[in-house]
């Protein structure tokens, strides 16, 4: 059943019928949110601002998954994201790659999000350091 849950997920996150409520029904009561971009989220409040966020972050777009993945209670997520950012970005077949964590009553307890922004954030101003570059000069 697990699989169904996260395939409603990505339902959810795509329709425009549906809010922020009706994705947090999809977790347990004290949930974690891994994020590339905004680290670790814990507990449902944090997690609905988390997404309330990454709706004024993301304001258009669609997933499209491959595959699912089931192994016990977990099940890995691979598809592509097409989307658009409020600062004007867009992006057509972003890899991504979701992990789902699930309790015996196929609520969400842990999800790991790995999207590659790469897509998203092509150009960096030069007045971002390198910090590679910077670590390597100095252990020399």
């Amino acid at each position: 059943m697990s699989v169904e849950v996260a395939q409603r997920y990505f339902e959810l996150m795509d329709s425009s019928d549906a809010g922020t409520d009706d994705v947090i029904e999809l977790y347990a009561e004290d949930p974690v949110v891994h994020s590339s971009r905004a680290g670790v989220v814990r507990g449902r409040e944090e997690i609905r601002q988390f997404y309330e966020d990454n709706a004024e972050f993301f304001t258009g777009g669609a997933h499209h998954m491959e595959a699912f993945h089931q192994d016990g209670n977990v099940v890995v997520c691979e598809g592509y994201l097409d989307g658009e950012t409020a600062v004007g970005r867009s992006a057509d077949g972003v890899p991504l790659c979701d992990v789902m964590e699930f309790n015996d009553d196929d609520e969400i307890v842990a999800f790991r999000a790995y999207l590659d922004y790469r897509g998203y954030v092509d150009e960096v101003p030069e007045d971002v350091p390198n910090v590679r570059a910077e670590a390597t000069s100095e252990d020399a």
